[in-house]
């Protein structure tokens, strides 16, 4: 883990030890659809990328009460995401190639379609 994510863990885990905490991970879920919210809002009004990204702040902070409330490694699941998109992202590059096109030919569509194919043959294969 960061130093960030460590000292994150480190006050949501005090703040609980005191009570201040939700009662369930699924409540936590409901916090980070509220932060999205808030993202969503504050982009929409026009608000600074400072503001924005305060918000992306919050938004992290509860995904890191996520991960300890359902005891996941942050660091290790940040790892997998990173690593199961890039794996998928050179599937998808070389499906483009092999078609004899460039990937900034492809609409945005195109490029979706393929990313499902993908995702769609790696369940096939037992891959995830």
């Amino acid at each position: 883990m960061t130093d960030i994510n460590d000292r994150a863990l480190k006050i949501s885990s005090d703040a609980a030890d005191l009570g201040f905490d939700w009662a369930h991970p699924i409540d936590v879920l409901d916090k980070l659809a509220e932060e999205v919210d808030e993202i969503r809002q504050a982009m929409i009004s026009g608000e600074s990328t400072e503001r924005i990204a305060e918000e992306v702040g919050d938004l992290y902070f509860a995904l890191v009460n996520f991960n300890r409330k359902m005891h996941i490694d942050s660091s290790r699941a940040f790892e997998s995401g990173v690593t199961k998109f890039e794996r998928r992202f050179n599937a998808l590059r070389q499906y483009v190639e092999k078609s004899g096109c460039q990937i900034d030919q492809l609409s945005d569509k195109e490029l979706d379609d393929i990313w499902q194919q993908v995702k769609k043959d790696e369940e096939k294969h037992g891959c995830q």
